[in-house]
C-alpha cells in the first residue's frame, strides 16, 4: 500500500495502528472532508473573507497533516500565510493546486477500493 508518495506512511501507520484497510477509511474520509472544505475555501476567496479563509485552511491544514498529507497540508499552510497578509489573488492558484492533489489521492484510493 506504500506506493502513493505523497503520504507520509509513518504518520499514518502510527494512527491507524499499522491497520491497513483502517488506514483507507481514513484517507476517504480526508478526501470527502477536504473536497467540501476546499469549496469552502473558493467561496471565502469570492467572499474577500479573510477569516473564513484563514479557518478552512487551518482545519485542511490540521486534518490532512494528522493523516500525513504532504502536499495538501503544504498547500493548506501557505494559504494560511497568504490570509494572514492578504494576497487573495494568490490564493487561487493554490487552491486549485490543492484540488489536483485531492484528485490525485482520490485516483490512488480508487485504484486501491
Amino acid at each position: 500500500m506504500n506506493d502513493f508518495a505523497d503520504i507520509d506512511w509513518e504518520q499514518l501507520h502510527q494512527i491507524s495502528e499499522d491497520d491497513p484497510e483502517f488506514e483507507l477509511e481514513l484517507l476517504t474520509m480526508l478526501a470527502e472532508d477536504v473536497k467540501i472544505h476546499i469549496d469552502e475555501l473558493r467561496q471565502a476567496v469570492v467572499d474577500r473573507d479573510i477569516l473564513a479563509i484563514g479557518h478552512e485552511a487551518h482545519y485542511i491544514k490540521g486534518a490532512s497533516a494528522n493523516v500525513g498529507i504532504i502536499s495538501i497540508t503544504a498547500a493548506a499552510k501557505q494559504i494560511e500565510a497568504l490570509a494572514t497578509n492578504q494576497l487573495l489573488p494568490d490564493i487561487i492558484p493554490v487552491i486549485e493546486q490543492m484540488a489536483i492533489n485531492l484528485s490525485h489521492l482520490e485516483t490512488y484510493l480508487g485504484s486501491r477500493l
